[in-house]
């Protein structure tokens, strides 16, 4: 049974080491454009055509994002490209994609639906270095991921601000050796620039990871 779609109103975090093995460009975005642009590409309504536009693409009949990472259950994407649609007909149209990638795209959500993959040829499983890697979708709607990297386990804390310096909210958490996701919705805030500011706490120190910048588009 597919899950039922809502509407966020709160600000939410949830954190996690993400180990995706799924990578966006040369495994997902390659069945878009062989299957999927000629209809949802850059001409308004859902863009299959990047990676910043699929993420910030919302399905009008599903009223949510069509991608809800680590939920394919809950993304009209995956609702779309299976049997039985909850809405309209099964895309894409002139023929069905493989099960194969469709298990691809479900498995790709389902580690987080990144830009990049957590590992790449052991790669970030074990980071030299305290590293904000920024947040993708940037613009989004209304989610976001903030990704980082840490090299030893660590207590983090991630505060986002408005654009006048106002204090929204602060997520603390704390993480093993490697790459840490942060999962963002700012579906309660009004459209606008937000900052971000990422910092770890050892030894009783605290130390900037990185500060970054954000935009809601509503």
């Amino acid at each position: 049974m597919k899950k039922s779609y809502h509407v966020i109103i709160v600000l939410l975090f949830a954190s996690s080491p993400l180990f995706a093995q799924v990578d966006y460009e040369t495994q997902i975005q390659t069945i878009f454009n062989a299957r999927c642009t000629n209809c949802h590409g850059a001409n308004g309504g859902v863009d299959l055509s990047s990676f910043n536009s699929l993420m910030s693409s919302v399905g009008n009949a599903y009223g949510d994002r069509v991608v809800v990472a680590f939920e394919p259950d809950s993304s009209g994407l995956v609702d779309k490209i299976e049997p039985s649609p909850m809405f309209g007909s099964r895309m894409p149209q002139g023929g069905m994609l493989d099960q194969s990638d469709i298990d691809l795209i479900r498995q790709w959500i389902s580690e987080g639906a990144s830009a990049v993959p957590a590992s790449n040829e052991g790669e970030s499983l074990n980071p030299e270095e305290f590293k904000l890697l920024g947040n993708y979708p940037n613009p989004f709607n209304p989610g976001t991921q903030i990704l980082f990297d840490v090299p030893v386990a660590t207590q983090y804390t991630v505060s986002i601000y408005s654009i006048n310096g106002q204090l929204i909210t602060e997520q603390v958490g704390n993480a093993s050796a490697g790459r840490v996701q942060v999962s963002v919705n700012l579906g309660a805030n009004p459209s606008g620039m937000y900052f971000y500011r990422v910092s770890a706490q050892m030894n009783g120190a605290t130390r900037l990871i990185g500060t970054g910048q954000m935009t809601l588009i509503k």
